[in-house]
């Protein structure tokens, strides 16, 4: 299985998937985890609780929920001795929860559950679950599941039959519903869409007497009014018919149009025309929107964003006439918003950056870690981003121990950023959970080759940020938190600082993230065992228009990395006693051995015994020493190094 952060080599704790997928609060679970460097468990974080954990064997943590959790979907992270992994999603219920014995593979060996529960499990073979339930006359029963909404790959199919066989209902976007016609024992099935078996094939079934919430339903109706500060909440027309609206303005007033769908989570793609509305009745173009601009430079996860956004500032009078519809002729609710300024605080969106450059074809989480001794970021997307937009100064608080935010800067209209953080040599293994970055976007699945699967996306709550007990090869400051100030046109060189590990002197290539593409951005070059350097930024090439922009610098570094070191000390440390405990057991033979009374024979026995015993404790603590002694020699692990955030102004080239 490959990791989920399978660019960053060096030790990062990464969840593949987990099991189960829920539980009750108050209840204990025995919680399998899935995934690499899993290591030393210290705590469970869900969504901001940090709940100590006990590991009774590898990947396996007992997980104490506590009583007062809120029945909702939580992000759960393993926080261990190399700062904390990607989040999966773990829900906790009102409802008891069963599991499915895996033995219920044919109809016949159907498992009985109650209505009014959660049915979970895993499909380990291609063979359906079956189940059976007890409904009386006219009772309405619901199975709900969503499979991208638990970060699973399962496609789920399911399926409702009578005592007859006769199937009565199927599942059909994640929910099947149907209302019984007799007292009966009913049976239900559950099947892998595809019949894929595997641990990223599991299901959390939700089977109640509660019927499906109604979807909105929206009819075509006559334009109507909207006005400035105003949000209509709606849902598409079928076959992409069209919404439409008048929006009345006066001379001098800036607002925005935008259209919230996708961003909602529904599968959607909005459509927005904007027309002036004379007195007349006529109608001439103002603009047509569809998707979000692309963000630019592009973040290292696509950011997908199909709602379109429109700022305006009137230069008169006027009306503007407002259509609205879904290009892919769905449903789906929609809100439309007139804004008088962008939201505040602006919605940030944090991501785990990859090193740039490196297998563009894979789409995977990243590392949310500090080492020790050194600097991490987080790349931070600002949607809805347009010309108005003013500047933001990117703050994080709720630090894990031992942590400094060196923050960070996104200019005016610009939507991609980076936020720093700095761990001290001594920094604590631990993580927690950011405050002042609302969300933060990962995918689901790693996927190593995005033109044979398409990854998912998803947005969830605040970013967490670990520590690990790694210690960084290197870190670049630039030695001041003052604005670099440079001409438009002109060349603006840099100063660095380099703050290096003992065993790392390799050079170092570091590439300007934040103002254009990887791809095309500059490099700093600092040589081999150097501690200064300097970057050239020449904006004249980098067609930088005057502002204030943000950048970080970021590339790779080679450093020998020693991994189970503890385990290895208390080995070492065990077999010590075992050589010890062995001596005694050879002592106590010899001395029953010259025993001369009439127990040298129970003496003689229980000595061979104890020795026998020594003998093999020492000989699985050599070989537990010899197993760590492999683990824990030096491999080499691929790191990333940061700069401090940077900050500079292009200012207009003075007239001659």
């Amino acid at each position: 299985m490959s990791p989920a952060f399978s660019q960053a080599t060096f030790p990062t704790p990464a969840l593949t998937s987990i099991t189960p997928l829920g539980a009750k609060s108050g209840a204990t679970v025995e919680l399998t985890l899935r995934g690499t460097d899993l290591d030393a468990p210290i705590a469970i974080l869900l969504n901001e609780r940090s709940i100590p954990v006990k590991s009774p064997k590898p990947n396996v943590v007992s997980l104490a929920l506590p009583a007062d959790l809120k029945p909702v979907l939580y992000d759960l992270r393993f926080v261990g001795r190399y700062g904390v992994s990607n989040p999966r999603v773990f829900e906790i219920s009102t409802l008891d929860t069963i599991e499915s014995p895996g033995t219920n593979t044919k109809a016949d060996k159907a498992h009985k559950v109650a209505l009014n529960s959660v049915i979970q499990g895993a499909f380990k073979s291609a063979a359906p679950h079956w189940f059976t339930f007890d409904a009386k006359s006219g009772q309405t029963v619901t199975a709900t599941f969503n499979g991208r909404r638990f970060d699973t790959r399962t496609e789920l199919l399911a399926a409702v039959s009578a005592p007859t066989g006769r199937e009565l209902a199927r599942m059909r976007d994640g929910v099947l519903s149907f209302t019984a016609k007799a007292d009966a024992t009913y049976r239900l099935r559950l099947n892998e869409l595809m019949f894929r078996p595997g641990d990223d094939y599991s299901y959390r079934v939700t089977l109640s007497t509660t019927p499906p919430p109604a979807r909105l339903a929206s009819k075509a109706g006559p334009t109507r009014p909207v006005q400035i500060g105003q949000a209509i909440q709606d849902a598409f027309l079928p076959l992409g018919g069209a919404h439409s609206f008048d929006l009345a303005f006066k001379t001098g007033e800036k607002f925005i149009i935008e259209v919230h769908s996708h961003q909602l989570g529904h599968p959607t793609d909005p459509h927005l025309v904007i027309e002036n509305l004379k007195a007349d009745g006529t109608l001439t173009a103002q603009a047509e929107v569809a998707d979000a601009p692309a963000i630019t430079p592009a973040p290292s996860l696509v950011v997908l964003n199909r709602d379109p956004s429109y700022a305006y500032e009137a230069k008169a009078d006027g009306t503007f006439r407002l259509t609205v519809n879904d290009a892919f002729g769905s449903t789906h609710p929609f809100e439309l918003r007139i804004l008088k300024e962008a939201p505040k605080p602006p919605a940030l969106i944090a991501i785990n950056p990859i090193l740039p450059g490196a297998k563009t074809k894979t789409a995977e989480s990243g590392s949310s870690n500090v080492p020790r001794n050194g600097i991490a970021a987080l790349e931070v997307v600002v949607p809805n981003r347009n010309a108005l937009s003013e500047a933001i100064e990117l703050k994080a608080e709720n630090l894990p121990a031992g942590v400094t935010c060196l923050g960070g800067f996104i200019g005016k209209g610009q939507s991609l950023g980076y936020i720093a953080f700095q761990a001290a040599a001594d920094a604590p293994a631990g993580a927690s959970v950011l405050s002042g970055i609302s969300k933060s976007q990962l995918v689901s699945y790693n996927v190593a080759d995005m033109t044979k699967e398409s990854p998912l996306y998803r947005i969830t709550g605040a970013p967490a940020l670990g520590v690990s007990t790694q210690t960084a090869p290197a870190f670049v400051r630039t030695g001041t938190t003052d604005v670099f100030e440079v001409d438009a046109g002109g060349t603006l060189d840099i100063p660095l600082k380099v703050t290096r590990h003992a065993e790392f002197t390799d050079a170092l290539k570091l590439k300007v993230l934040g103002l254009i593409d990887a791809a095309k951005a500059p490099e700093a070059t600092i040589p081999a065992k150097a501690e200064a350097g300097k970057l050239t930024l020449d904006t004249k090439a980098l067609k930088l228009a005057p502002g204030e922009y943000g950048l970080i610098l970021q590339g790779p570094a080679k450093m020998k990395v020693r991994r189970n070191l503890q385990e290895l000390a208390a080995a070492e440390a065990e077999a010590k006693k075992a050589v010890a405990a062995q001596a005694a057991a050879k002592g106590q033979v010899a001395t029953a051995n010259v025993d001369t009374t009439p127990k040298k024979a129970e003496l003689t026995q229980a000595a061979a015994a104890a020795l026998k015993v020594a003998d093999a404790a020492k000989a699985a603590a050599d070989k537990l020493v010899k197993d760590f002694t492999a683990k824990a020699a030096p491999k080499d692990g691929l790191f990333m190094v940061w700069s401090d955030p940077i900050r500079i102004r292009v200012k207009e080239a003075a007239k001659k």
